[in-house]
């Protein structure tokens, strides 16, 4: 589907996507059935990172970026391009590319396939996910299509999808149901926190019984107030002091004392 161009699509407002942030891709994915969540091989190219925005979508001619180029130049606040580029060893987003398009307010980057300028990207903190990384430039000859239907890590893609990015990857949530699915996550957020509550008031206090019945066990082994060589032992006992006389301690469980 080559060759189009779509510049009035339906788009979350800026409500909605304030709405999603917080909250991970796991607990979307989870609130979805265990859908939307791409392919493992998409992966952010730094750690602790965070994207939540409105997918506007580009599909490119393998190994060319003229659309993602023209795509640039669409961006409105809160966007996320989503470029499917059909060729993994071309580099077709950068370091540049991303500065304009955070100059016009995009969030962040998902590629099917390599980016490049990766130092300079994770410098800046521009939020991408991507197959690999590659130095090799793309060409810029064959048009492409923007806010069209793509596929990204198994995953169809609309114009206007939410797309939410964090450190295990990214979970699209389609744009028809985006209320719903926010409701159920944060019902599920609610649910995990309170229930993680009594786990941790319950491991305390299962440490703290641990604690006293070691205690009382250690007290029942010998009589209240007594050491080891017993209560009423002088306390400057010595060891050559107990060996010397009968050469061995006594057996009839008295108190070991010093010998003259």
């Amino acid at each position: 589907m080559y060759g189009h161009i779509f510049y009035n699509v339906a788009r979350p407002d800026a409500a909605l996507l304030e709405a999603f942030q917080g909250i991970s891709t796991s607990t979307l994915s989870d609130a979805m059935g265990r859908h939307g969540a791409i392919d493992a091989d998409i992966r952010p190219i730094y750690d602790d990172i965070r994207m939540v925005g409105c997918a506007l979508t580009v599909l490119c001619f393998p190994g060319d970026n003229v659309m993602t180029h023209k795509a640039l130049t669409m961006v409105q606040p809160g966007d996320v391009l989503v470029i499917d580029d059909g060729d993994y060893n071309t580099g077709c987003f950068g370091h540049k590319s991303a500065m304009l398009a955070r100059s016009r307010g995009g969030v962040g980057v998902v590629a099917s396939g390599s980016v490049r300028d990766v130092a300079a990207l994770r410098r800046d903190r521009f939020p991408s996910f991507c197959r690999s990384v590659s130095p090799r430039a793309p060409q810029k000859n064959t048009p492409g299509s923007i806010n069209v239907p793509v596929q990204v890590g198994g995953i169809v893609i609309n114009p206007g999808d939410i797309i939410v990015g964090d450190d295990d990857g990214i979970t699209v949530i389609p744009l028809a149901i985006a209320i719903q699915i926010l409701e159920k996550a944060k019902i599920r957020d609610r649910k995990e926190q309170g229930d993680s509550q009594p786990r941790r008031t319950a491991a305390r206090s299962g440490r703290r019984r641990a604690a006293t019945r070691r205690a009382a066990e250690g007290q029942g082994r010998r009589a209240p107030g007594a050491g080891v060589l017993g209560a009423s032992a002088p306390r400057n006992l010595s060891f050559l002091g107990l060996c010397r006389g009968s050469g061995h301690p006594p057996t009839d469980g008295g108190h070991y004392y010093p010998l003259a």
